[in-house]
């Protein structure tokens, strides 16, 4: 977790993060990246409103519009999807212990929010006072169902500097660190200074730059790679924020920014001819033709998507059938994945690592943490002699130098990552399901 506290030092100036570019390995993929974002109100926020939740909405569409901006030149596009006042009572306990109350949100968020409401990141807004910060949040978590999450003190009546709060706390789910001495932004203090000052910066440094982006394209945070639909997003809308939104036809930016030669930036309408402005399908301001691929397969599980030349979106992603057997039934589709051992022990270790022997998976009867099946109220369940596939994953190491046949992987951080995925092929005809190997007729 990281935080920031009351006072902003600037230690040195260098150019603003708004003239860095994207490289071209960004440009290899869409550049862009969407944040679909809830905000939600403690009670406190509301009775230092007075209970004028009109008031607080406005106010929240003016932030969720300010961190809009400021990510903009990240290539970033943050998009409010969901707005949740607790005007009767808090959901959870908010107390002036910022690691109590963002662990016991990122809770909440799991168990609760993200079960009613499709979204990637959350932040808790609250005016209790919290002890030695103004802000807090899990660094590195984006998509994460707990972690994604941060708290903000309503620590100034001034929007802007609520906004930068804001904009620093997503920036540590997005993996940017605390700028170091050497990070600079031009003649400003910088969004990612651990101290801020009454009249903040609107500039990230080249260090969150590239720390964003290193976050981005090694760990793949996928929630963020779709673009919301205009009907999705709930502040009033804005032409020049880059975000399409209903009564839009097109939002290419300010008309000073605008790249776009099928859209009038002015009023976020088609020029005339124009059949499209943005879309996977749109080429040169026309539908692509018919047959045209738009999304590649990303496994056997998931095949590719073609423009039907009506329209210039690319139809919704579809997978093959759940349970349907892949990679010459060494495994059985997944949401699009075809989940095996030997590519999770892969992504872990690195090449010449496997699917360990049997007898390592007997270790998931234990019930400890590094052998365990799943949890229930905090509590390792231990394997039942059947399910032992489907609990902490092991691997042997064959890499130059090893000699580790029973090789498993463990965080603290992240006591989830390392054990076998769902989905995952447990035995001939059955699939890992919450910590057991069930049929696979009946895994889905």
């Amino acid at each position: 977790m990281c935080g920031v506290t009351q006072n902003w030092k600037s230690y040195e100036p260098i150019k603003k993060a708004s003239q860095l570019v994207v490289t071209a390995e960004h440009q290899k993929y869409n550049p862009f990246r969407f944040v679909e974002l809830v905000l939600v109100v403690d009670k406190a926020m509301v009775t230092k409103n007075n209970g004028d939740l009109d008031k607080i909405k406005t106010r929240m569409y003016e932030l969720a519009n300010t961190v809009n901006d400021i990510y903009r030149y990240m290539y970033i596009h943050v998009a409010l999807v969901g707005l949740e006042i607790w005007s009767n009572e808090d959901k959870i306990t908010v107390k002036p212990e910022a690691d109590y109350t963002l662990n016991a949100f990122g809770e909440w968020r799991k168990t609760d929010l993200l079960t009613r409401k499709k979204h990637d990141n959350a932040q808790l807004l609250t005016a209790i006072d919290l002890d030695r910060v103004i802000g807090l949040a899990y660094v590195g978590s984006m998509c994460h169902p707990k972690r994604s999450t941060g708290i903000i003190q309503d620590y100034s009546p001034i929007n802007l500097v609520v906004a930068v709060i804001m904009a620093h706390e997503m920036g540590h789910n997005l993996g940017i660190n605390h700028d170091r001495g050497y990070c600079s932004c031009g003649d400003y203090a910088c969004i990612m200074r651990p101290e801020i000052s009454p009249e903040p910066s609107t500039f990230f440094s080249n260090c969150s730059y590239f720390d964003c982006w290193d976050f981005i394209m090694n760990h793949n945070p996928e929630c963020i790679v779709n673009e919301p639909l205009g009907t999705d997003i709930i502040s009033p809308p804005v032409c020049g924020n880059e975000l399409l939104e209903v009564g839009e036809e097109c939002d290419c930016g300010t008309p000073e920014n605008c790249q776009n030669e099928c859209c009038d930036a002015a009023t976020c309408k088609l020029k005339s001819g124009s059949q499209c402005g943005h879309g996977d399908c749109c080429e040169q301001c026309k539908f692509s033709k018919s047959g045209t691929e738009c999304r590649a397969s990303m496994s056997e599980c998931d095949p590719a998507e073609h423009c039907t030349g009506q329209s210039s979106e690319c139809p919704a992603d579809v997978f093959h059938k759940n349970g349907q057997p892949c990679l010459d039934n060494y495994g059985y589709c997944y949401n699009g994945n075809c989940p095996i051992m030997y590519h999770q022990c892969y992504d872990l270790f690195g090449a010449d690592v496997y699917e360990a022997e049997d007898s390592c998976f007997e270790r998931n009867q234990k019930g400890n943490y590094y052998g365990y099946c799943r949890k229930e109220n905090g509590n390792k369940i231990p394997c039942a002699p059947e399910d032992v596939k489907c609990g902490r994953l092991y691997c042997k190491d064959n890499s130059p130098g090893q000699n580790n046949s029973c090789k498993m992987f463990y965080s603290n951080e992240d006591e989830h990552k390392g054990m076998v995925l769902p989905g995952t092929k447990c035995a001939d005809g059955k699939v890992c399901s919450n910590g057991h190997c069930v049929d696979v007729a009946t895994a889905y």
